[in-house]
């Protein structure tokens, strides 16, 4: 019996000049996600490269992370603030 397996090639790729605000922002990002900065770009480019439709369920989540991750950096006001523009 023979067995054959597809190998996928996983390419590698270095970013280089990546600015430092983007960085931290990239950072920040993979830590709410609990993922490595390389698997948040990974993640990232994934679904900006290969589109497709929007997951709600992943949205409301995401945003449920972001809340309790950022609870008490904002006060209310400072929120209302940045809603009024």
């Amino acid at each position: 019996m023979v067995f054959c397996t597809k190998m996928e090639f996983m390419a590698s790729v270095t970013i280089k000049n990546l600015p430092e605000p983007v960085y931290k922002k990239l950072k920040a990002r993979a830590k709410i996600n609990n993922r490595s900065i390389n698997g948040e770009i990974v993640n990232f480019l994934k679904k900006e490269l290969e589109g497709g439709s929007v997951d709600v369920n992943e949205i409301l989540e995401q945003a449920r992370l972001t809340r309790n991750w950022s609870k008490g950096m904002l006060t209310a006001e400072e929120v209302l603030q940045a809603k009024k523009g």
